[in-house]
């Protein structure tokens, strides 16, 4: 089954921002604003690519809330370089395992995704993928 990025739920409005509270669609406590759904992928989980035959370790450093035929990617869009998943399918930010534990070596203690800015500026090299490309094979430290 394919595993999405992004999205989730919100917790009761009259919930304090200190509180704790229970989704009820999981047995989970979580803090206050964050709902890990867990078919959807999410920051810090680890992936790989389903196409090559041996893949590598890569981490999600970044979910930006845009669609495939939306991302834009040498000339075209990404959906036009995967034909095989659905135009709508969420674009999830990879990078190299090996790379991300170079650049950042505490990225495996932080809460909030890296913006693309950041990785820009600082020339991390990363690769946008449709959600349904990945296959989680580690489960985020967020979980």
């Amino acid at each position: 089954m394919p595993r999405k990025g992004g999205g989730g739920q919100t917790p009761p409005e009259e919930a304090e921002e200190e509180d704790v509270w229970t989704n009820p669609e999981r047995d989970r406590a979580t803090p206050r604003g964050a709902v890990y759904d867990e078919d959807e992928l999410m920051y810090g989980d680890i992936v790989h690519d389903e196409e090559p035959a041996d893949p590598e370790d890569r981490v999600v450093v970044n979910l930006p809330q845009k669609v495939a035929n939306q991302w834009e990617v040498d000339g075209g869009t990404l959906s036009d370089q995967n034909p095989a998943c659905p135009a709508r399918d969420d674009v999830i930010i990879v990078v190299l395992r090996e790379e991300l534990n170079e650049y950042m070596p505490d990225w495996d203690q932080r809460e909030e995704e890296i913006p693309l800015e950041q990785l820009e500026d600082d020339d991390v090299p990363y690769r946008p993928y449709p959600s349904m490309r990945l296959d989680r094979v580690g489960e985020s430290h967020l979980r």
